[in-house]
Order: structure tokens, then sequence, then C-alpha cells
């Protein structure tokens, strides 16, 4: 899908990436599918986290890195995927994550979605995480023009 670059941003804390998140996930109203990527220990599971708070999920959210996929629970459904340890994407069909990123009540939050082309090329919304420095992260989000009428316009 074509997508259009709607931030690139600095965060300097764990705490203002989670808050990032959270904007971006209270703007959410119908399923998107999102590809997130960026080196080991860049933030990914951080930005993830805040997105599902945004979303309205009160409980635990940590990287399912061992078992592919974690539903959650908020105002949509959310489908939190670590592509980190993908052999193959024919996994990602056998656990039907193709199926719920084309379902307009559900979020896909895909971490490590580079490792993924097939995923990667139908998301939504694309992020990258690229670490500056020991705590500063530079975020960029590109979006479908459909998706970036959902969230567009995160004051930051």
């Amino acid at each position: 899908m074509r997508r259009t670059t709607l931030y690139t941003l600095r965060t300097r804390t764990d705490g203002e990436t989670e808050r990032f998140g959270a904007a971006l996930g209270e703007r959410i109203r119908r399923g998107l599918a999102v590809c997130i990527s960026g080196p080991l220990g860049a933030g990914k599971t951080v930005l993830v986290r805040g997105v599902c708070r945004g979303l309205g999920v009160e409980g635990p959210v940590v990287s399912p890195t061992f078992i592919l996929m974690e539903m959650l629970e908020g105002r949509l459904s959310i489908a939190h995927v670590d592509l980190y340890r993908l052999e193959h994407e024919r996994e990602l069909e056998e656990i039907g994550v193709f199926d719920l990123a084309d379902d307009d009540t559900t979020v896909v939050l895909a971490e490590w979605g580079e490792r993924s082309p097939a995923l990667l090329a139908a998301a939504d919304v694309e992020i990258r995480i690229q670490p500056d420095g020991e705590q500063v992260r530079v975020i960029t989000v590109a979006a479908t023009a459909q998706a970036a009428e959902q969230i567009g316009g995160i004051p930051w």
C-alpha cells in the first residue's frame, strides 16, 4: 500500500514514547495493520504498550516473542504480534494474522514488521524507531490516506 510520512519526531524517555503511542491509540477508531520496526531495544514494545493504553487495555502489555501473537481487548480487539523469531511467513497465515489485518474490528500491532514483507506491504501504518544516542528515539510514522484520517493531527 502507498503510505505517506505523517510525522518524524523525537522522544527522550520511555514515558514520552509510551505517551506518543497512547495518543495514536486514542485516535484509532477501526481496525488497522501497523508494522513497527527498529533495532533490538529501540522501544517497539514501549510504543505498542502506549498504543494499547490508548485503546483502553488495562492489563500488562509484554512482547509475545515466544508465542508470536497475543490477543488483547480494549475498545477494539488487538493482535500484538512479535516477528523477531518468525521463520516463515506461513506461520502468520497459520495463526490468522493476515485475516486479522483485514478485519475492521482488530488492530494488528506487529513488532519487527520488516521480517514479513507480505504484512509490511499490506500495512496501513508503518512506524520506524531509530535510537539516537542512549535514550533519544527518532520515530517516523507513515500511513495510507485512509489511516491518516484516523491518526493524523497528533499534537506533539
